[in-house]
């Protein structure tokens, strides 16, 4: 049995209500109307009520600022207290030397946005990457000398 409200559709199976869709109730009463119907996009819009859709540089603008405290990067505006923001805009100096290397360090906007948490991608110049190996001999001495 299904019963037709005028806020949406409930259906009932089996004494068990669920809610199937609820939706207001659009221009079209009746399956035998359709959009094809419609002499112009002002009618269309009538029938479908329509949000607004960022464009491409809204969008870009939107994920160049803080989700947190809303200043914009892209101008380099930061708030000192904001853990998103990080006292940084979208570069900052290399934080392992404390800019001692010169390297400049990219915002991670994802990752910035995911967390709440300033996230920086870059390498430092100073700060020799060691190889796998090198890592393991060093652990393992430090293993053997505490042993």
């Amino acid at each position: 049995m299904a019963t037709k409200f005028h806020e949406g559709l409930i259906h009932v199976f089996q004494g068990i209500m669920s809610v199937a869709s609820v939706h207001p109730v659009s221009g079209l009463t009746n399956r035998s109307q359709s959009y094809t119907s419609v002499s112009s996009l002002d009618d269309v819009t009538s029938y479908c009520p329509s949000e607004h859709v960022l464009s491409i540089e809204e969008l870009r603008l939107q994920l160049n600022s803080c989700f947190t405290c809303g200043v914009s990067w892209t101008e380099d505006h930061v708030s000192l207290d904001c853990s998103e923001c990080g006292g940084y805009s979208l570069e900052r100096p290399c934080p392992l030397c404390d800019g001692h290397c010169s390297a400049v360090w990219k915002r991670d906007l994802t990752m910035s946005h995911a967390c709440g948490k300033a996230r920086w991608e870059g390498c430092c110049t100073l700060l020799k990457p060691q190889d796998d190996e090198t890592r393991l001999c060093n652990r393992l001495e430090k293993l053997t000398a505490s042993s």
